[in-house]
């Protein structure tokens, strides 16, 4: 029981923060020796084995290194989500009320539906749903970078809103997509992730 309970194994912590996705180097990692029962199955036991590899989403200090965390290459978000092959990536112009009050994140599922402006649309266009159930990839502020909201800021706050979201659309919605947003705004609605 005591040997049981004593039991020491290796795993691979992140020494600094990792906040801008890129390849993991020796300096951003060490190996640390915990209680093997709090060791998570898929925990990184040798740093060789994250050296270049990319975390999926930031790392803070501290953190374990899980391997079903990385990947191979750099993923096209900074959420870490990737696109699907045959989709194609699309940001559409919302402000926080037609975000769903600014729920919607990165990996949320939603229908988009476009409501004509006047003057800009054609004549007899109604609200339509564009897409139902769309991956959101990216939620991006009105600087052009990565929203934050406030209270998840440490030291500043920028006052940045949420100004696009970034979807995955089929590649056949591309052009309707693009017409939609020189003449319409949009209503974002959560959609279950079934």
């Amino acid at each position: 029981l005591y040997y049981a309970a004593t039991q020491r194994a290796d795993v691979v912590i992140v020494a600094r923060d990792i906040d801008v996705p890129r390849a993991i180097t020796r300096e951003d990692v060490e190996v640390r020796m915990l209680s093997a029962d709090l060791v998570p199955s898929d925990a990184a036991r040798r740093i060789e084995d994250v050296i270049g590899l990319v975390p999926r989403a930031p790392l803070l200090r501290g953190q374990l290194v899980l391997t079903r965390a990385l990947a191979e290459e750099l993923a096209d978000f900074r959420s870490g989500l990737s696109l699907p092959s045959d989709f194609r990536a699309v940001a559409i112009p919302v402000t926080a009320v037609g975000a769903v009050g600014g729920a919607v994140v990165p990996g949320s599922r939603v229908d988009v539906l476009a409501t004509p402006v006047l003057g800009r649309a054609p004549a007899g266009r109604t609200t339509e749903l564009l897409v139902a159930g769309a991956v959101v990839l990216d939620v991006r502020g009105e600087s052009g970078a990565p929203f934050v909201p406030r209270d998840q800021k440490s030291a500043t706050l920028s006052g940045d809103r949420i100004a696009s979201v970034v979807l995955a659309i089929p590649q056949a919605d591309e052009v309707r997509f693009a017409d939609r947003i020189a003449t319409s705004t949009f209503v974002l609605a959560l959609a279950s992730a079934k």
